[in-house]
């Protein structure tokens, strides 16, 4: 039996209010004031903490065009709508900010149980009404989401989930069989080949494993994209643990998979602290801007009132449980 729990709380009188959903065998808190984000993913048995900590002192930023993704938290799970990157104001609605408008918004909870939080945030680029409702059920985290346009002409956008999961050196990022090639959208320093490289996966024509996390010294960071897809579940191998962080989502709604590698590599500009992250990116769309989508024809598109919904999972194993419907697993199972 699952015995649940649900707490409000705030660690420090300054910090806003966070809602902990609690079972036997995992922790998870939410900040809605802080873009709706996933702040914690724990296991209760191992103490293993999944998501990226945030190590940034400072408040978070006003919402604006301007603002910076690296200037907010930058940890946890958080929400790209309606686009990654920046979106030049030459895009069909206009320009779009920095990993879009609701990673920099405060989420209006709607309801609460003991096993779900549901909340909302209305955007500023765009008409539209982003809800999510979070709900913990045994060792699976599932996020059901939903975007409305709200407004009384068409909108459109791309969406993508923006985890930074906790790694050590040594881990391995698990993907689909089927990807045997990954497009590059960005190496720093050209580590890899230009943008719109194609780079086999797992290993490089150079011969370098990146399925095999490095350590926050190597000082790089790449996005790359999948081809669509038609297996949806992807994970992390936490070695020193034995347990997968698995994602799963429909293909159908998110056909596409983002992948950020960062091992010490970003901020790029001296800025601190650097980024030590893997980022697996359930995606509408394998572009990194909201132009680059409507040019490739990419983009969803939601007439006035339209809705679009999908629902991401993201679940606790241990690799001697993991069963065949998960693709990536043979390779955990020789580290």
């Amino acid at each position: 039996m699952f015995a649940y729990v649900v707490r409000l709380y705030r660690m420090k009188m300054d910090e806003p209010k966070a809602y902990s959903l609690t079972n036997s065998e995992l922790s998870v808190d939410i900040i809605p004031e802080e873009g709706g984000r996933i702040s914690s993913l724990k296991s209760l048995h191992t103490g293993l903490e999944f998501l990226t900590q945030s190590r940034r002192g400072r408040r978070f930023p006003q919402a604006g065009f301007e603002t910076r993704f690296q200037d907010g938290y930058c940890a946890g799970i958080e929400e790209c709508l309606p686009t990654v990157g920046p979106s030049c104001p030459e895009t069909e609605g206009g320009p779009a900010p920095d990993h879009g408008d609701f990673w920099q918004l405060p989420w209006h909870v709607f309801a609460a149980s003991d096993r779900e939080v549901s909340m909302f945030a209305v955007g500023f680029s765009r008409t539209l009404r982003f809800s999510k409702r979070v709900t913990l059920e045994d060792q699976t985290l599932r996020v059901a989401y939903r975007i409305e346009n709200i407004g009384s002409t068409a909108q459109s956008f791309l969406y993508a989930c923006h985890p930074l999961f906790a790694i050590s050196k040594g881990d391995r990022v698990l993907l689909p069989s089927e990807i045997r090639e990954m497009r590059l959208d960005y190496s720093k320093g050209g580590r890899l080949g230009i943008s719109g490289s194609i780079i086999p996966w797992p290993v490089t024509h150079a011969g370098l494993r990146m399925d095999v996390a490095d350590g926050p010294e190597a000082g790089t960071a790449e996005m790359l994209y999948s081809p669509r897809l038609r297996e949806a579940v992807c994970g992390i191998h936490r070695k020193a643990s034995g347990r997968i962080l698995e994602v799963s989502f429909d293909s159908k709604r998110l056909p596409y998979l983002g992948l950020w590698l960062c091992y010490g590599g970003w901020p790029g500009d001296g800025e601190a602290p650097l980024q030590y992250a893997v980022a697996l990116e359930p995606t509408t769309s394998p572009c990194n801007t909201l132009a680059k989508a409507q040019q490739a024809k990419a983009a969803i598109s939601l007439k006035a009132g339209e809705t679009y919904d999908w629902e991401i999972r993201f679940g606790v194993k241990e690799t001697h449980a993991v069963g065949p419907a998960f693709p990536g697993a043979t390779h955990a199972q020789g580290s």
